[in-house]
């Protein structure tokens, strides 16, 4: 399965084939926060460019935060000028620096909910044992608020997914009674502290979380729906330009494309030929087969025609009914002589039969080309104009021929193929 490069950086294509799915989550609902395994890694990706973009975008208000925190500590308390609480301040804005620094660099993004959730750790853990080891009533009552909104900043601030914090949280938590009672040898923190910090500070990593992969699933119907309305929008645009039968350009599309290469032409001062065809006696061969056989039949000849003027700039229309007309910019009237006489003997070798043709037993057409080039006192509906006068001119010398005409101002120079 693919997922839109707007829901993260690597490059993919939104799937239509995934839209009642992801719409069936969103609507069943995901409360333990989890998405089918393929959808599951799009989202960690996601989630954490997230994280690391609201941890470099609130990095200033943290560092205000905690350096209010201190100035308040140190001239309210001055007890905790010294000792435990101050190197845990230090070590705890070392952490913070840290961690700034790590996001900002590409190479250690994708280890950003490790050293996040490990600093979050420690910091609690430093609060925690600063908790028990004060020395004055006044300072516990000072540091129990501290810990409580600290452990709601840090879940908030670092976005840690909900899962990430349980378990880091566990850690601060089994390392607090190891350094208390171990270590410090002081009974261990307050449980009811820690537990009321901790659930709002998990409550919000949940919520968060469950906003996120919300409008992540949201990201991903909008971008599927982006992209159905663009393949609609192709579709449109490709039947506004082609036609329905035969695949071939219609009158609009290629009334568009001679009007640009008559001007590129003219800019150029290079030749530009038409070629209008019509198949011989093509009424007489759907009376004869039917039309679904003359459906066939016109099929057939697009996709000869096609082949023949298959370079970039060449461009075959269907004009109407058994009418083709082709476009060759740069074909000077040399050049269109022979394309006529491939364009005949490609058709003759299809060899489709054509029992009410007077002229042949298969299908056969007759051709009208001319070629200018292009300037300010012609123009290209006279060209096509001139291309239809010698069509209709070899069809009264008997069809399955072709004439060419070389236009100018002021005369015309004609070359007969009978």
């Amino acid at each position: 399965m693919q997922i839109p490069s707007s829901v993260y950086e690597h490059p993919a294509i939104a799937d239509p084939a995934l839209k009642h799915e992801l719409e069936h989550i969103l609507a069943k609902g995901f409360r333990l926060l989890r998405f089918p395994a393929y959808l599951e890694r799009y989202f960690a990706h996601s989630y954490q460019k997230i994280a690391v973009d609201t941890c470099l975008s609130n990095s200033p208000y943290i560092g205000i935060l905690f350096a209010l925190m201190g100035v308040v500590a140190f001239t309210q308390y001055p007890e905790l000028q010294s000792g435990l609480f101050l190197y845990s301040y230090l070590l705890a804005g070392l952490g913070l620096i840290s961690i700034y620094w790590c996001a900002r660099l590409p190479a250690t993004v994708r280890w950003f909910s490790w050293y996040v959730g490990f600093a979050s750790a420690l910091t609690l853990l430093l609060f925690l044992v600063n908790l028990n080891v004060l020395p004055s009533t006044t300072s516990q009552s000072f540091m129990q608020p501290i810990v409580i909104y600290s452990t709601i900043l840090i879940y908030a601030i670092a976005k840690m997914r909900f899962y990430n914090a349980i378990l880091w949280c566990q850690l601060a938590a089994l390392f607090n009674v190891v350094v208390s009672t171990l270590v410090l040898q002081i009974p261990s923190f307050d449980w009811q502290t820690f537990l009321f910090a901790n659930s709002i500070g998990i409550a919000i990593c949940y919520v968060l979380e469950h906003r996120e992969r919300t409008l992540f699933l949201q990201r991903l119907l909008l971008d599927i729906e982006k992209t159905e309305q663009q393949q609609l929008n192709r579709n449109l645009q490709l039947l506004s330009r082609m036609d329905s039968l035969t695949n071939l350009a219609n009158r609009r599309y290629f009334s568009e494309r001679l009007t640009m290469e008559w001007k590129r032409c003219m800019r150029e001062q290079k030749p530009l030929s038409v070629v209008l065809l019509d198949i011989d006696y093509f009424k007489q061969f759907n009376d004869c087969y039917g039309h679904l056989k003359g459906d066939h039949c016109l099929v057939q000849v697009a996709k000869a025609l096609k082949r023949e003027a298959s370079r970039p700039a060449e461009l075959v229309g269907r004009y109407g009914g058994e009418e083709f007309i082709l476009l060759y910019p740069n074909v000077d009237e040399h050049q269109i002589k022979k394309t006529l006489v491939r364009i005949q003997q490609r058709i003759i070798d299809l060899a489709i039969p054509h029992h009410g043709s007077a002229i042949s037993p298969v299908v056969t057409a007759s051709l009208g080309a001319a070629t200018v080039v292009p300037h300010y006192s012609f123009s290209p509906e006279k060209l096509v104009s001139e291309a239809d006068h010698l069509l209709y001119q070899s069809k009264e010398r008997g069809r399955n021929c072709w004439l060419s005409a070389v236009l100018s101002g002021k005369e015309h120079q004609h070359s007969i193929n009978l």
